[in-house]
């Protein structure tokens, strides 16, 4: 069985089982070579909860690694009540959520899953039919930063069949990877088989497209401009969008995926993203519900949606240190200061602390907010403010302004209000300094 474990010598493995075939080959394939490899082997099993069967396939996994000197790390999933449409992937979420936490935990150098030469076959052509660029029908990696690995990757169902029988190991069959439903099922159980009838090398040219397409990826990502997160949000300058469209769309990809979008990303939303550029500002596209595409004066921002909705954050007003889900103010309190040009740094606000009521709190916008205008000019909505001044569309729910009820007195980094400015006759001034998240 063609396995590879070049770099798993003398590390402590943890392998994740099912109880189904492939994943039993492979923690029998550790464990006759354990003492080979001086490895420190344990295994990983989850219950999902889904199916009737699961608990005994769980007993059945425990029970052979009592029998050969495993240690077993079981895990009982509640996905009966997810919000996720897409079971399969709440389950693999949560499953990858916890070997991420065990090697954090320094419990396994390394996750081992059984995934093989067919499953990535069925990676690459899934991607394909979504319509997927060049990352997606890369297939599945090898090995992650993480420390997530797939020793089998490039060894075939038909060979890991062939050592079950060899080696006469025992496994269990999960009835639902027979069911031709679910999108990677129907492309396991009803087009590959086809495939390779007729195209007996297919999974091996897959595979051999899938590593061509990984590095043809690594080469354009070379030329790629690197788009900084700032605040949980991407920039996209309209420049930008006049690059080659491998470009461009790379650049877009990068972006969700730094935005954490890791699955289900298509053409489509790529596509939908660059028609921004020729809309009106203010114009939003939402994919996913994971992340928000707004158009802006010069460009489009990619947020996550809770970045979007700060509505319910307060912090009362108070001299020292306050931290904001965007950044930190300082607040303190000055003696008179003459002289003082209080709108030269814009990072710094001073404002004469009394006239600033009692009550006041450190918020972000809500509907019905209002500034009196500082050097007079009456009453503006804060929305009309923003507006006016060109202030970007992506930093308007991102501004922390300083209210009571619906009246603002400052606006952090940008101004304050005329209620509360400094004269000749000021006592005692608040500083307020207010410096964004990097």
């Amino acid at each position: 069985m063609d396995i590879v474990v070049d770099f798993l010598e003398n590390k402590k493995i943890g392998v994740a089982v099912s109880g189904g075939m492939d994943s039993m080959a492979l923690l029998h394939w550790f464990l006759q070579n354990r003492q080979r490899l001086n490895i420190e082997l344990i295994a990983i099993n989850f219950d999902h909860g889904l199916r009737e069967s699961s608990p005994q396939d769980s007993k059945f996994v425990m029970d052979y690694c009592q029998k050969n000197n495993i240690p077993c790390l079981f895990y009982k999933l509640d996905l009966k009540n997810t919000p996720c449409k897409n079971i399969e992937n709440a389950a693999r979420l949560a499953r990858y959520q916890i070997f991420h936490n065990l090697l954090k935990q320094k419990r396994a150098d390394f996750i081992a899953t059984a995934h093989h030469a067919n499953d990535n076959a069925e990676t690459v052509l899934l991607h394909l039919f979504r319509g997927s660029g060049l990352k997606g029908v890369s297939g599945i990696r090898y090995k992650t930063p993480e420390g997530i690995t797939r020793p089998l990757l490039y060894t075939s169902k038909e060979d890991i069949q062939k050592y079950i029988q060899d080696n006469n190991i025992p496994y269990v069959t999960d009835e639902t990877n027979l069911k031709s439903d679910f999108d990677r099922n129907y492309i396991r159980l009803e087009i590959l088989p086809k495939i390779i009838e007729r195209f007996f090398a297919a999974v091996k040219n897959i595979s051999a497209f899938s590593k061509n397409a990984k590095a043809d990826n690594e080469f354009i990502n070379q030329y790629v401009p690197v788009l900084q997160e700032k605040n949980g949000e991407i920039f996209i300058p309209l420049e930008d969008f006049d690059q080659l469209p491998s470009i461009i769309n790379r650049q877009i990809l990068n972006a969700l995926y730094a935005l954490d979008v890791k699955y289900d990303i298509e053409q489509k939303h790529i596509e939908m993203i660059k028609t921004l550029k020729d809309k009106k500002t203010g114009s939003r596209y939402d994919i996913k519900k994971q992340v928000v595409a707004i158009r802006d004066y010069d460009g489009v921002t990619l947020t996550r949606p809770n970045h979007q909705n700060l509505e319910n954050f307060n912090a009362p007003f108070g001299i020292g240190k306050i931290k904001l889900p965007t950044g930190l103010v300082e607040i303190a309190l000055l003696g008179q200061a003459p002289n003082l040009n209080f709108l030269k740094n814009l990072d710094e606000l001073y404002v004469d602390a009394e006239k600033l009521p009692q009550g006041c709190v450190i918020r972000y916008r809500r509907a019905g907010d209002f500034i009196n205008k500082l050097g007079g000019g009456g009453r503006e909505s804060l929305k009309e403010f923003f507006i006016d001044r060109k202030i970007l569309a992506r930093r308007r729910n991102l501004t922390p302004i300083i209210a009571k009820d619906n009246i603002v007195y400052a606006i952090l980094g940008l101004t304050i209000s005329e209620d509360v400015k400094i004269t000749s006759k000021t006592q005692k001034i608040y500083k307020l300094t207010y410096s964004e998240d990097c």
